[in-house]
């Protein structure tokens, strides 16, 4: 049986991943080129390549393939299945009602995850997409999916996507990973960076310590923080020991006459201080800086994902099949799939769906 567990997460908060260590040793399986070719699902990921992205690169629906933003997502997908199973004894005959025999499960593949959205637990599986989005059209358009089990992290699932989806498409070139917090790891970075991929990727709050006073509003193209009147602050040692570079208030350096923050920001006599990391750090210092305007329209692009997922569960209500399986439920992902890029393609050929029906009926008749 799978009975919901009784500890809560709260908003927004996902599982985190079961055995530490794990997104480290994907990564390195990953730069060594070795991938899951035994996936039941890859069949339908050809199919799904061949009959719906071809076309609509074709159509040139995913822009310049030489230079693809993609963005990464997971969703919750609640089974038709029974968490409790059937019984297939006889002991509730003997008057046993509470036995600890094996019991059928409808939805063998299926288990308990966190829906961190609505905020509770739920038995099914995760369904993780890659997708495009196209800004003209204003269409998000999949071009990856895979069906992992419920409490698969989000982070860990990526690893998997990202290799296999290089090998699905060997002529595209992927400029920017757009993802949410749940990817925020240092495995993740240099994969990416290996890859020659941009990070765009939100930093995880449990990852960004704890300050006593505000963080710093920016950097500077040399990396140097800026504080909150707008001003570089000043180099004024390196930490060897800690791998880390002091910066100091520019005000109590003599380099700016006064600050209206000085009481908020920095109250005592030696002056704000800042410790950064080389620009080796690949999490905090990505290619594309952080908080920038630039780095914050890209990841205006990561609802993409979640677009694709809200048209499979509310506009095509794939919930309400209550399948079992992992295989329907990827045939109907396959189905649904197809349709989203096949609406994008509809909605810029002259041709619309009631002349393909006529042709469809002269054609019979």
């Amino acid at each position: 049986m799978f009975p919901s567990p009784a500890k809560k997460l709260g908003k927004n908060e996902k599982l985190p991943p079961k055995h530490p260590g794990v997104i480290k040793n994907l990564v390195e399986q990953a730069l060594k080129g070795r991938t899951i070719e035994t996936r039941p699902e890859k069949l339908f990921q050809q199919i799904f390549a061949k009959l719906a992205v071809e076309p609509s690169v074709k159509l040139g629906l995913l822009g310049d393939t030489k230079k693809l933003d993609i963005s990464g997502d997971g969703t919750c997908i609640e089974t038709g299945g029974s968490s409790l199973g059937t019984k297939t004894c006889d002991c509730i005959k003997k008057g046993i009602y509470n036995c600890k025999c094996n019991r059928r499960f409808s939805d063998p593949d299926a288990r308990r995850g966190w829906d961190s959205y609505h905020e509770k637990w739920y038995y099914g599986h995760c369904l993780y997409f890659l997708s495009v989005y196209n800004p003209k059209l204003k269409k998000d358009l999949p071009i990856y999916f895979r069906m992992v089990q419920a409490q698969r992290y989000d982070g860990v699932t990526a690893i998997f996507t990202l290799s296999e989806v290089k090998k699905m498409y060997p002529l595209f070139n992927f400029d920017k990973f757009i993802a949410d917090a749940a990817h925020d790891n240092y495995p993740t970075y240099k994969l990416l960076n290996k890859w020659n991929i941009k990070a765009v990727i939100s930093l995880n709050p449990k990852g960004k310590g704890k300050n006593k006073y505000e963080p710093p509003i920016g950097y500077t193209k040399d990396g140097a923080p800026i504080c909150k009147c707008n001003q570089p602050m000043i180099y004024d040692w390196y930490d060897k020991d800690r791998s880390r570079i002091k910066y100091r208030c520019p005000l109590v350096k003599g380099k700016i006459s006064n600050c209206p923050h000085k009481e908020v920001y920095s109250p005592n006599a030696y002056g704000r201080v800042i410790y950064v990391k080389p620009s080796d750090d690949l999490r905090l210092f990505t290619p594309i800086p952080r908080n920038t305007d630039l780095w914050k329209q890209i990841m205006k692009k990561r609802t993409s994902s979640e677009r694709v997922n809200k048209r499979l569960l509310e506009d095509y209500n794939m919930e309400e099949a209550h399948c079992r399986g992992k295989k329907r439920w990827s045939w109907w992902t396959l189905i649904h799939s197809i349709n989203i890029h096949l609406d994008a393609q509809l909605s810029i050929s002259k041709t619309n769906i009631l002349d393909i029906l006529e042709s469809a009926a002269n054609k019979v008749s």
